[in-house]
């Protein structure tokens, strides 16, 4: 990750056409960008595309960013916006249970709970059950390890609805994950 003041330098470079200022910025978070569109969109060669989209949009409009702001919320806002125009476009409206299948838990540090796989199933099943909206602020979140104040950025929206809704996507996750233990019960 880069740090506010090299975020800053590299975005001016961009501003004068760097073509290395580009490539680093688009080394930096396209792995980052890919995950979570992959989470969105559930398919890798769609989520490919609209990685590049959203760079491509990105540098076409790096004259308009203040670099007074981070980039990786711009980022994500953008491939946002193309995610969810490619998900129009599919005309898809409700997930599948293909979702989150290639999710890609970190190792766990010596303070976390290890989880084992079946528990890892769970959550990726109850995933897949969740509203489009609550996973996607859990993406953010969780998976993308972004702060509430740049979640609001990129979903414009106050940081206590970002708050609300994190707590509520947690809640129905929970509630999710539960159901389905009960049923592996029975």
């Amino acid at each position: 990750m880069l740090s506010r003041k090299e975020e800053k330098e590299i975005v001016l470079k961009c501003k004068r056409g760097d073509s290395s200022a580009m490539s680093l910025i688009y080394e930096t978070y396209k792995e980052e960008l890919l995950k979570s569109a992959i989470r969105l969109l559930n398919n890798s060669s769609e989520a490919e595309d609209v990685v590049s989209e959203a760079f491509i949009n990105f540098f076409k409009s790096i004259n308009k960013f203040n670099p007074k702001y981070p980039i990786r919320p711009w980022l994500h806002k953008i491939l946002k916006n193309e995610a969810t125009s490619q998900l129009l476009k599919r005309n898809k409206t409700t997930s599948s249970d293909d979702d989150f299948t290639n999710l890609e838990f970190s190792e766990p540090s010596g303070e976390e709970e290890v989880f084992n796989s079946e528990e890892i199933n769970y959550v990726r099943k109850a995933l897949t059950k969740l509203k489009r909206e609550e996973r996607e602020i859990l993406e953010y979140y969780y998976f993308n390890g972004l702060s509430i104040k740049e979640i609001s950025l990129i979903l414009s929206i106050p940081d206590g609805t970002v708050k609300s809704r994190l707590y509520s996507a947690r809640i129905s996750l929970s509630e999710k994950i539960k159901n389905l233990m009960e049923k592996r019960e029975k």
